[in-house]
């Protein structure tokens, strides 16, 4: 198949050149035209739009930072659906809200295109390798064409059901994950506010039931290590948070703990803490408790 991919920033870079690795024909498009020229050197096609780019390929994925690009990108003049060619599906991995993934089914649909989501789990350092998991929103007819290609970006995939069950899904499990964000920091600042040493207090708490993925392999290799880097930038994370309680609100669900921890992401990020990984919560914890930076 020839694929399209649109949105070239730390995942979508990552995914884009997993297609390459495989051999596949692969044209991309970004606003960021370095992302697309260093792919370009490294086989990939760079379209000069997004309207050109779509009128070549058979299937077209976009990484986007949030639902207002995604809108424009698909749904906007010279975007997805004026210029997509018929019969090719289009797939999109942002994590976005609700109301914008059924636009887009609906919109797509009713011009008779395949509309699916599959929004990204495990971190950037899994995408960079290939290990990429995929929770996919598509009926499920077309999982025998849409399913090979997220194989050669990743290792697993969770089809979720129809169409915006994907996005569902990611809002859910992105409230998980920033939560734990949380969590883990108030715990490592109070061990080291009663004196504990932070290597052995680590140690316990990824070796039982109080484990969690982001504590046990991501703290280590980020904030632990002095490694504040995006992975995942706070700002994304606090909007993909904000998703999960908006999606709360629509349907009068309490969550208390996503709503606390929505508000502790905006005090950081007005704290200067943008550009940096989710993972630095933890500094930031230290920070307004009087606590030492804790590294291991």
């Amino acid at each position: 198949m020839d694929i399209g991919f649109i949105g070239l920033g730390r995942m979508g870079f990552a995914l884009a050149r997993s297609l390459l690795k495989h051999q596949q024909r692969v044209t991309v498009f970004d606003i960021n035209t370095g992302a697309a020229q260093q792919l370009g050197t490294e086989g990939a096609v760079v379209a000069p739009d997004v309207a050109s780019l779509c009128r070549s390929v058979d299937i077209v994925f976009t990484m986007l930072p949030g639902p207002k690009q995604v809108k424009q990108v698909a749904l906007g003049e010279n975007g997805i659906l004026q210029n997509l060619q018929p019969g090719a599906i289009y797939i999109d991995m942002s994590t976005i809200d609700v109301d914008t993934v059924d636009l887009l089914n609906d919109a797509f649909t009713q011009a008779g295109f395949v509309f699916g989501d599959a929004p990204v789990g495990r971190l950037a350092m899994h995408a960079d390798r290939g290990e990429s998991l995929f929770m996919l929103g598509i009926d499920a007819q077309h999982l025998p064409t849409v399913e090979p290609v997220l194989y050669q970006m990743g290792t697993t995939i969770h089809h979720c059901g129809h169409a915006g069950s994907g996005t569902r899904t990611k809002i859910i499990n992105n409230m998980m994950v920033l939560c734990y964000c949380q969590i883990n920091s108030e715990a490592l600042v109070l061990a080291r506010s009663l004196g504990l040493d932070t290597a052995k207090t680590f140690d316990v708490l990824v070796n039982t039931t109080a484990s969690n993925g982001q504590l046990k392999e991501k703290w280590p290799k980020k904030v632990l290590a002095g490694d504040l880097s995006p992975g995942f930038d706070l700002a994304l994370g606090y909007k993909d948070i904000s998703l999960a309680s908006s999606a709360g609100a629509s349907t009068q669900v309490a969550l208390p703990v996503c709503d606390t921890a929505k508000n502790v992401f905006r005090m950081a990020l007005a704290a200067g803490k943008a550009g940096q990984d989710t993972s630095c919560l933890t500094d930031y914890w230290a920070e307004v408790n009087g606590v030492e930076k804790i590294r291991l």
